[in-house]
């Protein structure tokens, strides 16, 4: 799913038409290289990084170094992140188990959950504003594999992956709180969500 969080924030920002790299992105992760991954994917997309989790600290400095090195990104790290949680317009969650006071984080915020266990997602569903993207829709309709038609309208981001070459116009929405959504839709449930 990360090879597709770049794409998902450009359609998800164009569609609402704010400005995406003046947005601050918390990560929360444990694991180096799949961090290192995430950055890379968004750092075109955005400006101000923070990454926060059960990093050592060696660890911290590796990917503080590399991010720097390679695209100029200057991130921040937090230990204590519940103190700044409101600043974050996109949370990415790489971690099973995320105990993120969930209370803090901005009604309007772009969450995705990209654990395995889906209990940030679950947590976040208790608390009527907030909802996790846990995936990433495409269309299914020029996927053709040697004249296969029994491919579906719609299929996940690890199928298509799998089975084309990405591309944006393949793009059709989000999967969050166990329903399929289109930009439209999920960006029109998000702005109600957050008024309430």
């Amino acid at each position: 799913m990360i090879d597709f969080l770049s794409l998902a924030l450009d359609s998800i920002y164009k569609f609402s038409d704010k400005d995406l790299k003046s947005k601050e992105a918390l990560i929360v992760g444990k694991e180096e290289k799949l961090t290192i991954k995430t950055i890379e994917s968004i750092c075109k997309n955005v400006r101000f990084i923070t990454i926060a989790g059960d990093y050592e600290e060696e660890s911290v400095e590796r990917i503080y170094q590399y991010v720097l090195e390679q695209t100029g990104l200057s991130i921040f790290y937090s230990k204590s992140i519940d103190k700044i949680l409101t600043n974050y317009s996109i949370i990415i969650n790489l971690i099973d188990n995320c105990k993120l006071n969930v209370k803090k984080i901005k009604n309007d915020a772009i969450i995705f959950d990209l654990s395995i266990d889906k209990q940030f997602s679950n947590k976040l569903m208790q608390n009527k504003h907030l909802i996790a993207i846990e995936d990433f829709v495409f269309k299914g309709d020029d996927v053709n594999i040697n004249g296969n038609a029994f491919i579906p309208e719609l299929i996940p981001s690890h199928i298509y992956k799998c089975l084309t070459e990405p591309k944006p116009e393949d793009f059709y929405g989000i999967y969050a709180g166990g329903l399929i959504y289109t930009l439209e839709e999920f960006m029109n449930y998000k702005t109600k969500k957050s008024r309430l």
